[in-house]
C-alpha cells in the first residue's frame, strides 16, 4: 500500500472515531440538560451514548498508530505547531473517561453531580481541542507546498482565526450528532427535548461549516489547490444541516437529512482536513519500503477490528428498554 492508501486509511480511522466518540462528546453535555436533578433520568441519557465510549477509542488509538508509523514527520510537525492542543486533547480525553467511570461508583448525589459537571466540561474541551488541531494542520501542512505565502499577513491571520473556527465547528457538530443519537435511543419523553436542542444547534453548525469553507478557500488562495475540495465538502455539510433544520421545523423527525446530518457534520472536519493536507502528508510519508512492510499486518488488524466493531454495534446499539443494563 502506497502513501496515498495509508492516508486514506488514516482518514477512515479518524472518521470512525469522529462518528463513534463524537456521539459521546455531544451526548454527555446533554446529561444535565435533559436529566435535570433526577439521577435515574441522567443515567438514561448517559446510557444512550455510553456503549460508544470504548468502541470509539479503538479508532483513535489505531489512528495514532498509523500516524506514527506512516506519517512520522507529520506527527512531529503537529507536535511542534500544536503542542498545547495535543496536550489539551489528551487531558480532556483522560478526564472525560475518568469522570464517566467514577460518577456511579458512589450513590451520593453530590458525588455524581460533580463528576457529571467534570465530564461535561471535558466533553466540550475534547472536540474543541481536536477541531483546533485540524485548523493548525491546515495552516502548517499547507505551508509545506506554499512556502512563499506562509509568512504573509493573510497566512498569519488565517493561522489565528482558522483553528478557532474549526474548534467551534467540531463542538457544534458533536452537539448535533450526540443529540440525534440520544433522541434515537432514549424514551420519547427525553427524545422530544433532545430533538429540540438538535434543532437549535443545526443553524449555528451550518454557519460554522460555511465559515470553515471560507477558510478552506483562503488556504486554496495561498497555494493549496486541494483545499477547494475541502470547501465543497464543508458547504455540502452545511446544506445538509439546513435541510435537517427545515425537516424538523416541519415536524419530520426521521428524514434522510435528519438522520445523516449528525454523522456528516462529525466527519466533515476530518474529511476536509484530509483534502487540505493530503498532498503534503503524502510527501512527508515514510519510505515506500517501510509502508509496504507494514501493509498486510495493519490491514489484517484493521479487518479484525471491523468485525469486532460490527458485532458490538449490533449487540449494544438498540433503543433503550426496561431491561437495558446501565453500567455508568
Amino acid at each position: 500500500m502506497n502513501a496515498t492508501g495509508w492516508g486514506l486509511l488514516l482518514t477512515v480511522l479518524l472518521a470512525g472515531w469522529a462518528v463513534l466518540d463524537g456521539a459521546v462528546q455531544g451526548g454527555v453535555p446533554l446529561v444535565r440538560a435533559l436529566g435535570g436533578r433526577d439521577d435515574p433520568r441522567r443515567r438514561v441519557v448517559l446510557a444512550t451514548v455510553a456503549p460508544l465510549l470504548l468502541l470509539g477509542e479503538v479508532w483513535l488509538v489505531a489512528a495514532a498508530g498509523v500516524l506514527l508509523a506512516a506519517f512520522g514527520h507529520v506527527e512531529t510537525l503537529l507536535w511542534s505547531a500544536g503542542y498545547p492542543l495535543v496536550v489539551a486533547l489528551l487531558v480532556a480525553w483522560v478526564v472525560r473517561d475518568a469522570a464517566l467511570w467514577l460518577r456511579s461508583r458512589l450513590a451520593a448525589p453530590g458525588w455524581r453531580t460533580r463528576w457529571d459537571a467534570v465530564a461535561q466540561v471535558a466533553s466540550l474541551a475534547l472536540p474543541a481541542a481536536f477541531g483546533a488541531l485540524t485548523g493548525v494542520a491546515w495552516v502548517e501542512l499547507s505551508a509545506v507546498g506554499a512556502q512563499a505565502a506562509h509568512g504573509s499577513g493573510a497566512a498569519q491571520a488565517l493561522a489565528v482565526g482558522l483553528p478557532l473556527v474549526t474548534a467551534a465547528l467540531a463542538v457544534a457538530a458533536a452537539r448535533v450528532h450526540g443529540g440525534l443519537v440520544v433522541a434515537a435511543r432514549a424514551p420519547e419523553t427525553i427524545a422530544v427535548d433532545a430533538r429540540r436542542r438538535v434543532r437549535r444547534a443545526l443553524v449555528p453548525a451550518a454557519a460554522l461549516a460555511t465559515l470553515a469553507a471560507l477558510g478552506a478557500l483562503a488556504v486554496a488562495a495561498l497555494g493549496t489547490a486541494s483545499a477547494l475540495v475541502a470547501a465543497v465538502l464543508l458547504i455540502a455539510a452545511s446544506g445538509l444541516a439546513l435541510a435537517a433544520r427545515f425537516d424538523l421545523d416541519r415536524g419530520v423527525r426521521s428524514s434522510g437529512a435528519v438522520r445523516w446530518s449528525g454523522p456528516v457534520l462529525a466527519v466533515a472536519p476530518v474529511a476536509a482536513t484530509s483534502a487540505v493536507v493530503g498532498p503534503a502528508a503524502v510527501v512527508l510519508a515514510a519510505a515506500p519500503a517501510v509502508l509496504h512492510g507494514l501493509t498486510w499486518p495493519v490491514l489484517g488488524a484493521f479487518a479484525a477490528v471491523l468485525v469486532a466493531q460490527a458485532v458490538s454495534w449490533r449487540v449494544l446499539l438498540r433503543p433503550l428498554g426496561p431491561r437495558t443494563v446501565v453500567f455508568l
